[in-house]
């Protein structure tokens, strides 16, 4: 049985709690387009998410 390093886990959740709190409901959306666009090498995904993040980083 293999175990998984807790590490990589702790981060992810680490960054999703920091967007959260910071940037609410659109920035786990953020976090969300992120990873199906990276998971799945889909450039619309990645590109809403780009979009999405310069509008975030833009109202603060």
């Amino acid at each position: 049985m293999k175990f998984v390093r807790p590490w990589p886990v702790l981060l992810g959740t680490t960054i999703e709690r920091i967007f959260e709190m910071r940037y609410g409901t659109s920035g786990m959306l953020f976090l969300f387009l992120l990873g199906v666009g990276v998971r799945t090498r889909n450039p619309t995904c990645l590109t809403i998410a780009a979009v999405l993040l310069g509008l975030l980083l833009a109202e603060r």
